[in-house]
């Protein structure tokens, strides 16, 4: 089961996260495999942690005030900012839970691209300013793009 909204945040508060994110001072962190730790090609990603652990990890989490507020979380887990660069291959991610316990998951799309995310056999494409919920125990995977230089979502588990 899931959900689909589209035009989640006000045009300018999309706007102003879409730029930060998009930044040259923003700062994205390799990590080598989707869910674990690989040397396989292309499975890799850039990674920024807003929270993790009980611990804001970012100074740019209050970027995210206008996203949190809406969500009205009673307690966050973990907040993940995943960005994929383009390659002449559409390549399909490892399926994967996001948590092995019972708790909520919301992918919030910064950007149009021809990149999508699974979630069983239901395909949701990748369109700027749409937040998609979910079952964090629930499978699903994501994408890169190969028509435009980045796929980025942000990826929310709360409860």
């Amino acid at each position: 089961m899931f959900e689909v909204v589209d035009n989640y945040l006000t045009p300018d508060e999309h706007l102003v996260l879409k730029i930060t994110m998009e930044s040259d001072t923003f700062p994205w962190y390799l990590n080598k495999g989707k869910r674990i730790i690989t040397n396989k090609l292309f499975d890799y990603q850039f990674v920024h942690i807003f929270y993790k652990d009980n611990f804001i990890n970012s100074d740019f989490f209050k970027d995210l005030n206008c996203i949190i507020k809406k969500l009205k979380p009673l307690s966050l887990i973990r907040i993940k900012g995943n960005c994929n660069p383009i390659s002449n291959k559409l390549i399909k991610f490892e399926k994967h839970p996001d948590q092995f316990f019972k708790c909520k998951a919301a992918i919030y799309y910064l950007n149009d691209n021809n990149g999508f995310t699974m979630i069983g056999d239901n395909k949701i494409e990748s369109k700027a300013n749409r937040m998609v919920f979910f079952d964090a125990q629930t499978k699903h995977y994501g994408t890169n793009s190969t028509n435009c230089n980045n796929r980025m979502v942000i990826n929310f588990n709360y409860f």
